[in-house]
């Protein structure tokens, strides 16, 4: 019978740990080569890591006693390791003498394989802990998109600078695309608007206040007023938002029972609506998220009275299952950041306090 019909393969003389990392017992033959006989899986026994840990600590300080002392063990369960991890590999790797300790050529080649083997299992294990502490892993983010640009920004840097190995996407969407998306357990984290004032259910962590202000043109005479009363704001000319969108709820609140004005101009979206105030086309609300950026010197807010409009803004997570861990590390992160001392918010939007209670609430599933 050839040597491959009875599953022999020769390798040089050295090259232990390829066989090794296979599986093989490995024979020596009168002709000087190693022979590697393949078994099955189940009969085969493999080092453990303490077995490589003695056998990298030996080589590297080419002493028993410097690696016993290293390991914390005796030297006498350091050499039943070493002989154990010879008699699996079925190679002699080290030659010991009263002096000395060195590598055979077998032991020269697998201290390089052994070392990688132990690098490899520190990764695996430092990556489940990054996973299990939210070090790693990937994030769905969806959050309405006054939220996504004044406020997630820094949220987001702060969160990237802990937690390098997180890969986030963000999704700034209207709140019932969000909604209807959360609905389906299409993300992993919300930032959304509540319009309920009750007590929040326990899959939402209220965050914000944010109040609706009246945006209008610098020279607008309502500018020069130091609160603006709703009932004035809604016999002006208005730009306003579709129906449909959360900010048209608020002005159709604020109108009542009356039509707006017939010279008002209803847009699309919240960059067109302040390019139509710009122009004086009209007067305006919106949150103080939503407002533009005082750098925009061409528009002032001054804030709404009577009534009084805002609206609540929390995270929310799927209702069916857990956090996952890097989720809980961003939830972390924002209430960090919403009690930090250096945090600066718009004019009419404060930081809600939960209770521990409540966001041991929110980090459980049902």
């Amino acid at each position: 019978m050839s040597r491959a019909a009875a599953g022999l393969s020769t390798c040089r003389r050295g090259s232990a740990v390829a066989s090794y990392l296979d599986g093989p017992r490995l024979l020596k033959a009168k002709t000087g080569l190693l022979f590697s006989v393949r078994v099955s899986v189940s009969a085969v026994h493999y080092p453990n890591p303490r077995h490589l840990r003695a056998f990298v600590a030996v080589a590297t300080l080419r002493s028993f006693h410097g690696a016993a002392s290293t390991l914390h063990i005796g030297q006498p369960a350091l050499s039943q390791a070493i002989a154990k991890l010879e008699e699996i590999v079925g190679v002699k790797l080290l030659e010991r003498t009263t002096r000395s300790v060195s590598l055979t050529p077998a032991g020269e080649e697998f201290l390089a394989d052994a070392r990688r083997v132990l690098e490899s299992n520190e990764r695996l294990l430092q990556h489940g802990t990054d996973w299990a502490t939210g070090g790693r892993g990937r994030l769905s983010i969806l959050c309405i998109p006054s939220v996504a640009h004044r406020l997630l920004p820094n949220v987001m840097r702060l969160f990237k600078a802990r937690y390098p190995g997180v890969q986030v996407e963000v999704h700034d969407l209207p709140d019932p695309v969000l909604r209807d998306r959360m609905s389906r357990d299409d993300g992993d984290l919300a930032i959304l608007s509540l319009f309920d004032e009750g007590q929040p259910a326990d899959h939402l962590l209220p965050l914000l206040r944010d109040r609706f202000r009246l945006v209008c043109r610098v020279d607008h005479p309502m500018s020069r007023q130091k609160t603006v009363d709703g009932a004035a704001v809604a016999a002006q000319p208005l730009v306003m938002l579709r129906r449909g969108t959360v900010y048209r709820a608020f002005m159709d609140g604020l109108l009542g029972e009356s039509a707006p004005p017939l010279n008002s101009v209803e847009v699309d979206q919240v960059a067109t609506l302040l390019g139509m105030v710009e122009a004086g086309l009209g007067v305006s609300i919106l949150p103080g998220l939503g407002c533009p950026s005082p750098a925009l010197t061409s528009i002032v807010t001054r804030p709404l009275v009577r009534p009084e409009l805002s609206r609540m803004l929390a995270l929310a997570r799927p209702e069916r299952h857990l956090l996952r861990p890097a989720g809980e590390a961003f939830v972390r992160v924002v209430l960090d950041f919403l009690r930090s001392s250096e945090i600066v918010l718009p004019e009419g939007v404060e930081p809600l306090t939960s209770t521990q209670e409540a966001q041991q609430r929110f980090f459980a599933a049902e």
